[in-house]
């Protein structure tokens, strides 16, 4: 049982290692690290402007889980627990539960393709499932093998308030860093909407996204501009 827990933790500091060497070398500025119930996690001092740059961050902590893992994949006695440990550990933070890097990798995709008011739906409604999930697991896991590792990860997973905070900053920090990736690109995508005369301002404005400039229609009762 020694060797598995040590197994676990030799896994996650490999697996912060991995987020702080594609930081560095993405030039990408760290702010300290700081332990949590799900693991140490490295603090980046900014998100990067790049949505690439924050992808490739975030999925080098699995993939270098997943290195480990594939050089110790015949290996006996506790290298194979460092090989289990790492695979697992790499699949898990591939979950789309927020805070894990899937869910990050998950809204970086979903918020260029489909904007942040439907991205922050589906990481909630996804999330939600997800913890449902694991808590059903973990009691079955403490049943049949008296193990309440999947519980405890469920316990500790954030609130869907906490997950609507991440999309409230994201939403910031890419309204403010547009301007530099207008100039960067030379062409912005422009988002089309249609809205009825009575619509009211509190609906119009959940359908915006801070990332996009946006053409409004309002339309008459005979659906006349």
């Amino acid at each position: 049982m020694i060797k598995i827990f040590l197994a676990c933790i030799i896994a996650v500091i490999l697996h912060e290692v991995s987020h702080i060497l594609a930081a560095r070398i993405l030039k990408v500025k760290l702010y300290d690290f700081r332990p949590t119930p799900i693991g140490i996690k490295a603090r980046l001092k900014e998100n990067p402007k790049s949505f690439k740059k924050q992808a490739a961050i975030f999925f080098a902590g699995p993939l270098g889980n997943f290195i480990i893992a594939i050089i110790f994949f015949n290996s006996s006695g506790f290298l194979h627990n460092l090989f289990e440990a790492n695979l697992a550990i790499g699949i898990f933070n591939l979950l789309p539960v927020y805070p894990l890097d899937g869910s990050q990798i998950f809204i970086i995709v979903l918020y260029k393709l489909i904007g942040s008011t439907r991205t922050f739906k589906l990481v909630k409604l996804l999330s939600v499932i997800m913890k449902i999930s694991l808590t059903m697991t973990g009691l079955i896991q403490i049943i049949f093998f008296y193990n309440p590792s999947f519980l405890i990860a469920a316990l500790f997973l954030p609130t869907t308030k906490v997950i609507e905070e991440k999309m409230r900053i994201m939403k910031l920090e890419n309204f403010l860093n547009r301007k530099q990736r207008i100039l960067k690109k030379k062409i912005y995508a422009v988002r089309h909407i249609v809205a009825m005369h009575d619509c009211t301002l509190g609906e119009l404005i959940n359908k915006l996204d801070y990332d996009r400039f946006h053409i409004i229609y309002v339309l008459n009762d005979d659906l006349d501009i």
